[in-house]
């Protein structure tokens, strides 16, 4: 999926329940057949996956998501 990166939030908590939450939030925007201009939306990144270092705000990227819909790949394009 080929997107812009607009946003990225670090997260790094304890929920109510005991369980650690490691990763980080991307807002990104991308071309949408049935929008006009480009739908916003936001996917969380486990901290398994490798997020590049040189990757920045505006940058093109490519997500490559698993049979779950989950992140499993970040490439700067």
């Amino acid at each position: 999926m080929l997107v812009t990166l607009i946003g990225k939030q670090n997260l790094d908590f304890v929920t109510k329940e005991g369980k650690s939450v490691v990763g980080t939030v991307l807002y990104v925007a991308y071309k949408n057949e049935n929008i006009e201009g480009a739908k916003a939306d936001r996917f969380f990144v486990s901290d398994k996956v490798a997020i590049p270092k040189e990757m920045t705000l505006n940058a093109k990227l490519d997500l490559g998501f698993n049979n779950k819909g989950k992140i499993e790949k970040i490439t700067i394009i």
